[in-house]
């Protein structure tokens, strides 16, 4: 694993979770791919991202 591996995938995570609450209810695959992610890192990070942007929803 790479000395950065964590920051960069909290980052990610992070990332995802806001794009997702930008384009609300109903963020599909394709509304991230055009946010500028892969689909790999939508495959590897989209569940955590997914539960962090719930809670970020449900805090605000």
């Amino acid at each position: 694993m790479q000395p950065n591996g964590g920051i960069h995938m909290r980052n990610t995570i992070n990332r995802m979770a806001e794009a997702m609450r930008t384009v609300g209810d109903g963020c599909t695959k394709e509304d991230l791919l055009l946010k500028g992610f892969t689909e790999r890192q939508i495959c590897i990070f989209g569940p955590r991202a997914t539960e962090l942007a719930t809670v970020m929803a449900e805090a605000a």
